[in-house]
């Protein structure tokens, strides 16, 4: 019995053995893994901000959300895997933000509609961030398309700005032109059948018309 009981602890102590060892070498796998994440992550995580025009960037002035999330996104986070996650997490609350207080003259549904799409692709970002095992691939393919964004919104912006300063066509002002003495004509002839219908109308015409009949 006695040896019966030694031989279960034996085989205890030996299971307890291989599973110590496998944890320990999952432990040790999951941080290479960890470790080479960061490293791809660091060496990638750069985000393009185009620099915007000066009449757009006059444009841009005083919407603090821009310049919130820009800075946001030029301080690359450091040191951990959590680092990323926080700014990840950052970046998507910051961009929701953008939507807010949107200059009068780029306060447009073609703005609105990239402002949403950019907003799209960072709360993607975070998703995969936020999984246990980072896909790194996912990663990689997100943030430039997140740089393409910033780029398609100020693009829009400066496009809007264009649009803004290009004079009326010749013949749309000849049209206007025409327009205008059209309309005055027509009040002209209106106020003299006024004038006239007021002269009829009146006692001293009626007596007239009265005595030559």
């Amino acid at each position: 019995m006695k040896s019966k009981f030694i031989l279960l602890l034996f085989s205890f102590f030996i299971v307890s053995c291989n599973n110590k060892e496998t944890r320990v070498a999952d432990s040790v796998k999951a941080e290479k893994l960890d470790s080479a994440v960061l490293k791809t992550l660091t060496q990638n995580w750069h985000f393009s901000i185009p620099p915007a025009n000066p009449k757009v960037q006059n444009q841009l002035r005083g919407w603090n959300q821009w310049d919130t999330f820009t800075q946001e996104l030029q301080q690359n986070p450091k040191g951990s895997l959590n680092a990323f996650r926080t700014k990840s997490k950052n970046l998507t609350l910051k961009g929701q933000l953008l939507e807010l207080n949107i200059p009068k003259m780029f306060n447009k549904p073609a703005v609105k509609s990239r402002i949403s799409t950019l907003n799209t692709k960072l709360k993607s970002l975070e998703t995969y961030m936020s999984l246990p095992h980072i896909p790194t691939d996912k990663i990689l393919k997100i943030i430039p398309e997140v740089s393409s964004e910033l780029a398609s919104i100020q693009n829009q912006m400066n496009e809007i700005i264009i649009k803004s300063e290009i004079p009326k066509e010749e013949g749309e002002l000849i049209m206007l032109q025409a327009l205008d003495t059209t309309r005055h004509a027509r009040r002209e002839v209106q106020e003299l059948k006024a004038e006239e219908a007021a002269t009829t109308s009146s006692p001293e015409t009626r007596k007239r018309k009265t005595f030559n009949r």
